[in-house]
């Protein structure tokens, strides 16, 4: 730590000890020796830089001496030079191998600067001969610490408190692996018991309001900094902390006096002026503002101070000097997202679109759901003249954060999210105040209005931003989309035409235009939109795949496959993808196979297509082969690339391997509920309920303040039927986050289990009541109603699930499977279930759902194809096997029949096959047929 002043016993011993050198350089027989006891005197008295010029002198007289240099390595580490250290520490050990606290002080070294693997290394090579040194497994669980690998880190620090149980600093560090593993109430446990062995210890009072932070405890934090300063009132640390604290609570006041304070009595620290120029940012006093940030950033380069002067500038329309402090903000950071962000906004305003382009880019690689970041990219696209683009990145902000657009309305801002910490949205919110206009709100609005089917206000608020120019083309083309909406076809093809008239070079109106006619089944009017924009542009990929796929459907393969090689020569991943699902859908997995290959060519992290190539391995069964995509998926891609192998390992039946992946993607952190879940699940498949149950425990005791710990206990209880002990446990979920409307859903799939249908429909229904924009609520009641036979209702119920969550994939299968049965059009019932097919090409029951369409649609010929298809996924369905049976008879195919009947009537009477009747009534029709006499 930074001492601000040097004691006046060792002011007169330094120049005591100048006077000594002067005189040596006079004296020539002035002693190595000599110099190296007046070291340790320095080093003894807290004076590293005297120490440092005696030790160098000892060397000078004798260049072996190994003892002057390894303390001359002490005195650099305690100036913080580490690089000079290292240099000696490593002839020390050429000097004398066997000197082996040189090694632990390597350790220390490579720690400070970074390099883990080193500091483990050090301190092994120092452990292997004493393994009795507590301080050296605390530099070994530091290590552990620094790269993530938490387990070591406890282990290695455990080993220094059995060695010594009271000794303090191994407490700290135990308490700062914690907090580095989300532990927060085990570190707060340790801190504590170091606290009542040593009230006034500084470090543990840190770690404290460290962990009082995370919890959001600012009048803890208070507390404890006060705690610090009435023990060092002088600590300019706890100081500026207890002002960002004040800060937190608004309380401008106390910040200003602390602020004061600080520049009183500490006129060449940073922190004074920094924390003033954040109060008058608070107050919107601009120009004082930047007068303290640049006062603060000539004594420091402290980042926050260029990020708020950026936005300082910002907000007095000064772009440049805004561009270039937020500029600043990234050297120094290169990971801070929202930094970056600001800089994509500071170009834009000022006309460099391209610019801010790249800088929204770079922070979607670093955070890709954030959805302020998709929300600007929007924006850029949309200055830039490429309005698809934009849209498609409006609806992804939306997708992400629906309270985009709400906060919005209520407020008149944007309420950003970015999935870093409050202090970071806070940060966005002053951002999005001073440029408002970029963020094309009313775009936004609209698209919201839609999606929530409110089309009049969309079309309102659209009327009022058209300012009679070509741009104009794209609100056109957005009122179209709402009168689609709202059903009124002629309207919207009105609007769209009008968007056509003014900017012909606009796709998205051709485009939208297709899909009414499709809707309304007019596909030559479909063709020719796409059509219509091959003439504009004649190698457009999207018209080129649409037109494959209308060919596709009607059977027209030649000109299908013609469209689909058009756009895979247009070099696009988009196109190779769908060229490789047409040969797949047509079961020629190799072709699929070696078009995905020729795309990896091309840009060989395309991650989409190592993962259909990987998909495609895995489907056949070729699990090295599935693999070995996977894993070269993993260095472009890790997260996804690992759970891909974990995925193939579960599928071979290697849980533990796969668990082993899954686990490793967690590198410590407990943030991750959904790979966590996926962990249990495996346990659960493995039948290991035990361990099961205890993961599920660990997860509640690492964060008991989350629900999803209690919603994979539940998990557990219900694989093992223990569905009292599941109540209890989403219960306690419920109450932690009764805002979650997969643990009501899963408290009534509960009931379904134990047959208390009514319980389950009461708590459907209530579901409903508080989340009417959620689909599941719908599809869960809507299986009730199947299985009570009330079908009519059921449908309604499904239709309603697809209205909110048009790819909702269970509603889209019983739907379709339903119309397929006569309660509503086959036609639909075909369509439904080719989408819930193209959503989940390898689902065993979705396929024999296409099927089945398809053959009470009398297309038996591709029916049979779908429900041979769906037997190599669920091969013992009796279900699938009695429709393959009928599809067989209805293509003549007897004796295929009789054998695929026998199959269901065998399968079905070992379980709940409802249809069990109905296939021993047509297999009694084909033994009857067989046994007729021959006419004569």
């Amino acid at each position: 730590m930074y001492q601000e002043g040097i004691s006046l016993r060792n002011i007169l011993l330094f120049i005591v000890f100048f006077a000594i050198l002067i005189a040596g350089c006079a004296n020539r027989n002035f002693s190595g020796r000599q110099y190296y006891e007046k070291g340790l005197d320095f080093l003894e008295n807290g004076n590293p830089n005297g120490a440092i010029i005696a030790f160098k002198k000892a060397i000078e007289r004798d260049q072996s001496y190994f003892e002057a240099r390894y303390q001359l390595a002490s005195a650099y580490i305690l100036r913080g030079k580490y690089e000079s250290a290292e240099r000696e520490l490593l002839k020390v050990l050429r000097l004398n191998p066997s000197l082996k606290e040189a090694h632990l002080s390597l350790a220390k070294v490579y720690l400070n600067i970074g390099r883990t693997d080193a500091a483990l290394k050090e301190a092994a090579l120092y452990l292997k001969d004493t393994d009795d040194d507590p301080e050296a497994y605390e530099i070994a669980a530091a290590a552990y610490a620094a790269g993530k690998d938490y387990a070591g880190a406890e282990e290695s620090i455990n080993k220094s408190l059995s060695i010594s149980p009271e000794r303090i600093s191994s407490k700290i560090v135990l308490a700062e692996i914690y907090i580095a593993n989300g532990k927060n109430s085990q570190a707060e446990a340790v801190v504590k018991e170091v606290l009542e062995a040593e009230g006034g210890n500084k470090k543990a009072l840190y770690l404290l309001a460290r962990i009082q932070n995370k919890q959001d405890n600012i009048d803890g934090m208070i507390s404890t900094y006060k705690r610090i300063l009435d023990a060092d009132p002088e600590d300019a640390a706890a100081m500026f902390e207890l002002g960002l604290a004040y800060l937190r609570k608004n309380d401008l006041e106390k910040t200003k006096e602390i602020a004061l304070k600080l520049t009183g009595s500490h006129k060449n620290r940073a922190e004074g002026p920094y924390l003033m120029g954040l109060v008058y940012f608070q107050e919107k006093k601009t120009d004082e503002a930047i007068i303290s940030f640049q006062e603060s950033l000539k004594k420091a380069s402290i980042p926050g101070a260029y990020y708020y002067l950026g936005l300082s500038h910002m907000a007095k329309g000064n772009l440049e000097q805004a561009t270039s402090e937020f500029q600043r903000v990234i050297d120094l950071r290169p990971g801070m997202v929202q930094a970056r962000l600001l800089l994509a906004v500071a170009h834009l305003k000022g006309g460099r679109a391209e610019d801010a382009e790249r800088e929204v880019k770079k922070a979607l690689e670093m955070d890709e759901n954030n959805a302020f970041a998709h929300n600007l990219l929007g924006s850029v696209y949309l200055s830039s003249g490429r309005g698809d683009s934009a849209m498609e990145e409006f609806d992804k902000a939306i997708e992400l954060n629906p309270g985009l657009v709400d906060a919005h309305i209520k407020k008149g801002v944007f309420n950003l999210l970015s999935g870093n910490a409050e202090k970071a949205e806070r940060e966005f919110l002053n951002a999005v105040e001073i440029a408002p206009d970029l963020l094309n709100s009313r775009i936004i609005l609209a698209r919201y209005y839609i999606k929530n089917k409110k089309f009049r206000e969309a079309v309102d608020i659209l009327k009022k931003g058209l300012k009679e120019n070509p741009d104009d083309a794209i609100l056109y083309n957005i009122m179209g989309a709402a009168y689609f909406g709202a059903r009124d076809t002629d309207k919207a093809v009105q609007y769209f035409e009008k968007a056509i008239a003014l900017k012909p070079e606009f796709f998205l109106p051709y485009f939208n235009l297709a899909m009414l006619y499709l809707n309304k089944d007019e596909k030559e009017k479909a063709i020719n939109e796409y059509k219509r924009i091959l003439e504009i542009e004649r190698n457009n990929v999207s018209a080129l795949l649409m037109l494959a796929k209308i060919m596709e459907a009607e059977k027209k393969e030649k000109e299908a496959l013609a469209y689909y090689i058009k756009a895979k020569e247009q070099g696009e991943p988009i196109a190779y993808l769908s060229l490789a699902e047409h040969y797949y859908r047509k079961n020629d997995r190799e072709k699929a196979v070696k078009v995905l290959e020729e795309a990896l060519r091309n840009n060989p992290e395309d991650v989409k297509a190592m993962d259909m190539k990987g998909r495609i391995y895995l489907a056949g069964k070729d699990y090295q082969s599935a693999l070995s995509v996977y894993k070269a998926m993993a260095a472009a891609a890790p997260e996804t690339g690992k759970q891909r192998m974990a995925g193939v390992y579960s599928a071979m039946g290697d849980y533990n391997r796969a668990i082993r992946e899954l686990k490793g993607l967690l590198a410590g952190r407990n943030d991750r509920a959904d790979i966590q879940g996926q962990i249990v699940n495996l346990y659960i498949r493995k039948k290991d309920f035990k361990e099961a149950e205890r993961y599920a425990g660990e997860i509640i005791s690492l964060r008991p303040e989350k629900d999803n710990g209690y919603r994979s206990l539940a998990a557990v209880y219900i694989a093992e039927k223990k569905f009292r002990k599941a109540v209890s446990a989403l219960k306690k979920a419920g109450e932690l986050n009764p805002d979650n409307p997969e643990t009501k859903a899963t408290m009534g799939k509960v009931y379904i289990a134990v047959k208390d249908l009514q319980k389950a429909m009461e708590i459907f229904k209530g579901l409903e009541k508080s989340n009417p924009e959620y689909a599941p609520a719908y599809f869960l009641q809507a299986g009730i109603l199947e299985m009570t036979g009330r079908k009519k209702a059921a449908v309604a119920k499904y239709e309603k699930a697809l209205e909110l969550s048009t790819n909702h994939i269970p509603s889209l299968n019983n739907l379709a499977y339903l119309y397929a049965e006569g309660y509503g059009p086959v036609e639909e019932a075909v369509r439904l279930a080719q989408r819930a097919k193209k959503l989940v090409p390898e689902n065993g029951s979705i396929t024999d759902t296409l099927g089945w369409a398809l053959f009470n649609k009398g297309d038996y010929d591709d029916a049979l194809k779908q429900f041979i298809e769906a037997t190599h996924y669920l091969p013992g369905e009796p279900a699938i096997r009695y429709h393959l049976g009928l599809a067989y008879l209805k293509e003549g195919m007897r004796d295929k029949a009789g054998e695929q009947l026998k199959n269901a009537v065998r399968l079905g009477r070992g379980s709940d096959f409802s249809e069990l009747k109905d296939a021993e009534k047509a297999l009694e029709g084909i033994n009857y047929r067989q046994t007729e006499p021959e006419e004569m």
